[in-house]
C-alpha cells in the first residue's frame, strides 16, 4: 500500500511539474491591448511633440515621393569655373566646422544633440566654430606657438578671439586632437536667416588671410549657416 501511495504521489507531482514547464516555455496568451503594451516602442513614437523645455533644431516630414520627370530634362546653362580656383592657395589653408555646444548658452538654451556638426542653430543657442589653419609656405599647422592673431568676425561687427585647445576641453581624452575654436551665444532676438561669418588670421610676420565659407546658392537651397527661430 505504501509503495502504491508513493508511486501515485510521484506521478501527480511529475504531472504538475511537467505542466508548469510546458506553460513556461509556451507563448503566453495576451489580449490585443496587452500585446500592444508589451511591444517595444517604434519610430512612430517619435512623432510625439517635444516637451516645452526641449527644442527641435532640425526635423523631417514624411511625404509622397516626387513624380518621375516627363520627357527629357532641360539642360541647364554651363557654368564657368572662376580663374581664382586655379590659382595657388595661400598663405593659409583653413578647415572649418560649426557644431552645437555641450552645455547651455548664457541665455539658458541647451541643444538636444550636443557636440554634433550642424549648419542650423536656434536663436539663444551657442554656436561653436572649430577649425584648423595650415601655413602653406611651411606645411605646418598654425598653433599657439606662432603668436598669430586669430578671430571670428560676425556680420554685425562683433569679433571673438580664437583659442588653441584640445577637442573636448576639460573632458577630453589624452589622444584627442588639438584645434582652434571659438563660440558665440546667439541672442534670442538675433535676426533669422543666413549668417555670413569670417575667420581672420594675421601672422606675426604680417601675412594675413580671411576665410569665408564656400556657398552654394540656389532657388531652394543656401548652404550658409542659418539662424532659425
Amino acid at each position: 500500500m505504501h509503495r502504491i501511495l508513493n508511486r501515485s504521489l510521484f506521478f501527480v507531482t511529475l504531472s504538475i511539474f511537467t505542466g508548469s514547464l510546458i506553460a513556461a516555455c509556451a507563448p503566453s496568451a495576451v489580449t490585443p491591448g496587452d500585446e500592444a503594451k508589451s511591444k517595444p516602442q517604434t519610430a512612430a513614437s517619435s512623432t510625439t511633440p517635444p516637451s516645452a523645455d526641449a527644442m527641435l533644431v532640425l526635423g523631417v516630414k514624411k511625404g509622397p515621393p516626387p513624380p518621375p520627370p516627363s520627357g527629357a530634362p532641360a539642360k541647364p546653362p554651363p557654368h564657368t569655373t572662376p580663374a581664382s580656383y586655379y590659382e595657388p592657395v595661400g598663405p593659409f589653408f583653413f578647415y572649418v566646422e560649426t557644431l552645437t555646444s555641450t552645455g547651455p548658452s548664457r541665455y539658458g538654451f541647451t541643444p538636444t544633440q550636443p557636440c554634433i556638426q550642424s549648419g542650423v542653430f536656434k536663436r539663444g543657442m551657442r554656436m561653436v566654430v572649430r577649425f584648423e589653419i595650415l601655413d602653406t609656405s611651411t606645411g605646418k599647422r598654425v598653433t599657439d606657438r606662432d603668436a598669430a592673431n586669430i578671430k571670428l568676425v560676425l556680420p554685425h561687427g562683433e569679433e571673438i578671439p580664437g583659442r588653441w585647445t584640445i577637442r573636448g576641453s576639460a573632458g577630453a581624452m589624452p589622444d584627442s586632437a588639438w584645434m582652434w575654436d571659438t563660440s558665440w551665444d546667439i541672442p534670442p532676438d538675433y535676426p533669422v536667416g543666413s549668417l555670413d561669418y569670417r575667420i581672420v588670421i594675421t601672422a606675426k610676420d604680417g601675412r594675413a588671410a580671411t576665410f569665408t565659407p564656400p556657398i552654394q546658392k540656389a532657388k531652394t537651397a543656401d548652404t550658409r549657416v542659418r539662424i532659425i527661430d
